[in-house]
């Protein structure tokens, strides 16, 4: 589900947008300010931002600026009472932008175009139960162009799975709560044989290709993320050949 951040200050906008949104089959979230969105931002996971331009002690333009040196890759709308023009003058290289004076529709029109882009973006899904490696794979991977769904356990990632979502690969760790990374690495084997499993885990390469020997790739959690980034870059563009894209 497609996941949306309203950062407005007026109450009545972020109600308007939010049921027009969630009617809609979106997820959305709302923060009131440029701080409360930055603490959002920081704990989840958002597809599209909303984002007004008139806001109390940051401006929308200034918090777009401090957005795109974390989050390069996020999709922002502007969405304010300024004309368009103005607001491509503010923000000059949001996805899109929305003139509060036009119609509902032609913002939920902006919204589906990008969401239709979005899912045609390679998705990652990350299953590991540790909230902090979940965060710093989500904001490094991000900034790469990839779409990051997370999973605390791996029940929950094989539910994320069985939903039919487009997942180009798997990150998966070994040592879980519940059912253990083993475990989930041979049902989805089982239930998915087709998927690509990047193993992620504080154990050594050769312990990992020992345990797993069929997996696709195996990443050690003392390497650098710029080697996790390679090892996936060559997982999804092989995939991407073998499709003849």
């Amino acid at each position: 589900m497609t996941r949306i951040l309203i950062v407005e200050d007026e109450e009545r906008m972020r109600k308007m947008y939010n049921a027009m949104l969630k009617n809609e089959g979106f997820e959305v979230l709302e923060a009131s300010d440029a701080m409360h969105a930055s603490c959002i931002l920081n704990k989840e996971t958002v597809d599209i931002i909303l984002l007004d331009i008139r806001m109390p002690q940051v401006y929308g333009s200034m918090f777009y600026g401090i957005l795109r040196t974390t989050l390069k890759k996020m999709r922002v709308i502007v969405a304010s009472v300024y004309p368009v023009e103005e607001q491509k003058k503010l923000i000059p290289d949001a996805e899109d932008y929305y003139d509060k004076s036009q119609g509902l529709d032609l913002l939920l029109e902006k919204i589906k175009i990008i969401e239709r882009s979005i899912k045609l973006q390679k998705s990652l899904l990350v299953i590991d139960d540790e909230p902090k490696i979940r965060q710093i794979y989500r904001h490094y991977l991000e900034e790469h162009g990839y779409r990051i769904i997370e999973a605390h356990d791996g029940n929950a990632g094989l539910n994320i799975l069985r939903k039919g979502d487009e997942i180009a690969l798997v990150i998966l760790d070994l040592a879980m709560p519940k059912r253990s990374g083993f475990e989930i690495y041979e049902q989805i084997r089982k239930e998915f044989p087709g998927m690509k499993i990047l193993v992620a885990s504080v154990f050594s390469r050769n312990d990992q290709r020992s345990f797993l020997p069929e997996a696709d790739e195996y990443y050690d959690k003392s390497e650098d993320a710029a080697e996790l980034v390679r090892k996936i870059e060559k997982l999804t563009c092989a995939d991407c050949h073998a499709q003849g894209t």
